[in-house]
């Protein structure tokens, strides 16, 4: 239908990304074989800039005697747990995404969209006191990341050697702070595929609201990221149910959207099943809703002008799983392997996968991959869009969105498996090595250790262009 094809309009990632997308673009779909208009195409493409911004805390077990500003707020003194600011974190990425949209039949279309990340700079730095003079910034001398030479401090006391002098200590970094090898990444990303159907469609019957159903299928075509090369793929098979409804008046047309995503892993993924006690092997589903307005002042259909403003707000809930976290690059860069010998002395930030583990993982050097905790995203988005004639539209979309805090390391030590009620460790009696999680790093995931990003937000601007044929 002409004017069906008038309102297809391009936003990007339809199936995975639902703040992006206008009342148009999430129910309208593509015809072919609609009388004399048998066959239409839609060819899109858009530009996005994102730029994600957080806070890096870790857990620490308060101890006066060390004067990181949280002891203060400490509930109980001595051995509380808490939140020691330690990283401030940016990211910038821009993306090229061209999308070709075909018609099958009456209300079926079928898409192809092929991501190109143009440029994927990230800065990892020492938390400053956050605009307050008073404030602590953090610095070697009390960062536990990048912990620079220092006194040795036992039970509150300094530690004096034979000539009556402090002994010092220079510990091993997790990773280096400031980090000067994290890649900035480009190249292909993961292309989808999608199916779009409108079981009703209110230009066909004005007593109904448009519905749409689509599946998606992400596919794992980018070079996999790893922490030695510059690839921005992810190694996991995306698919996306999802539905859509929206229904026109005089000048706006309110919209809503339900969807979830199931990843599963490609074969020559980082995402592997060690076997034993793993507690996750790829990373968890997602599922989102998302509702908006767009608001139409001026329209001619005669001359296939339009324009219009969109205004939506959405929410997406990521379970707990295996995958790349805002850390992966620094990480990677940190990870060293540890001696299998149960005598041998670990230092606590040596980044390795768990000693011991009944797998060929143990000690291996960390990949980079975490298990990160449950969180939600909310986000919300304005829109303006032109329709200049019957052929071309452009428009541009900001975006807000912020993370709630959650642990970036989480990963259990192992599971119960000889009915103790708990997983013993090798000095025990009942210690048995297939209870021990392989995917485990002492390092970060042990209690008083673990990673947690905070005050994270997230801007996206975007530009697009579609050619209607």
């Amino acid at each position: 239908m002409k004017r069906r094809r008038l309102r297809a309009m391009w936003l990007g990632l339809v199936v995975l990304v639902p703040c992006v997308a206008s009342a148009a673009v999430l129910t309208d779909v593509v015809d072919a074989a609609d009388g004399d208009d048998p066959f239409d195409v839609t060819a899109d493409v858009a530009y996005d800039r994102t730029l994600r911004r957080a806070k890096i805390t870790r857990e620490f077990v308060c101890d006066p005697a060390l004067t990181l500003d949280t002891c203060d707020s400490a509930p109980s003194g001595v051995g509380a747990l808490v939140f020691a600011k330690e990283l401030r974190i940016q990211r910038v990425t821009q993306t090229m995404t061209p999308r070709l949209r075909f018609g099958l039949f009456h209300d079926l279309e079928l898409s192809l969209e092929v991501p190109v990340v143009i440029d994927d700079t990230q800065e990892v730095r020492f938390a400053g006191n956050g605009g307050d003079p008073n404030g602590v910034a953090v610095d070697p001398t009390i960062s536990t990341i990048a912990p620079g030479e220092r006194d040795v401090v036992v039970d509150g006391r300094l530690v004096l050697g034979p000539d009556g002098q402090p002994l010092r200590e220079d510990p091993e970094n997790l990773f280096d702070v400031p980090q000067e090898a994290l890649p900035t990444r480009s190249g292909l990303g993961d292309m989808q595929l999608a199916l779009r159907w409108s079981p009703f469609n209110q230009e066909r019957d004005p007593a109904r609201a448009t519905w749409t159903l689509d599946f998606g299928w992400r596919m794992p075509t980018g070079e996999i990221m790893k922490g030695d090369n510059t690839g921005v793929g992810r190694g996991v098979h995306g698919l996306t149910l999802g539905t859509s409804i929206a229904r026109r008046f005089a000048h706006a047309e309110p919209y809503a959207r339900l969807d979830g995503t199931l990843f599963v892993p490609a074969s020559d993924s980082l995402f592997k099943d060690y076997r034993f006690a793993q507690e996750y092997v790829g990373p968890g589903p997602v599922a989102g809703f998302m509702v908006g307005t767009e608001v139409v002042p001026y329209e001619d259909p005669a001359r296939g002008i339009k324009l219009f403003f969109d205004f939506a707000l959405g929410a997406r809930y990521h379970a707990k799983g295996r995958d790349y976290s805002e850390l992966f690059d620094a990480f990677a860069n940190g990870g060293r392997a540890c001696s299998l010998d149960p005598s041998a002395t670990i230092d606590p930030n040596r980044a390795c996968y768990s000693v011991d583990s009944n797998s060929e993982l143990a000690g291996q050097p960390f990949d980079g991959i975490t298990t990160v905790e449950q969180f939600m995203t909310a986000e919300g988005r304005i829109g303006f869009g032109l329709q200049a004639s019957k052929h071309l539209r452009v428009g541009t979309a900001l975006s807000l969105a912020h993370d709630t805090e959650h642990f970036l390391s989480s990963a259990d030590v192992g599971r119960d498996t000889n009915g103790t009620g708990i997983v013993e460790s090798r000095a025990d009696a009942n210690w048995s090595a297939d209870e021990q999680n392989p995917t485990y790093v002492r390092a970060i995931d042990s209690v008083g250790r673990r990673l947690r990003v905070e005050e994270t937000t997230v801007f996206n601007v975007q530009m697009n262009a579609s050619l209607m044929f």
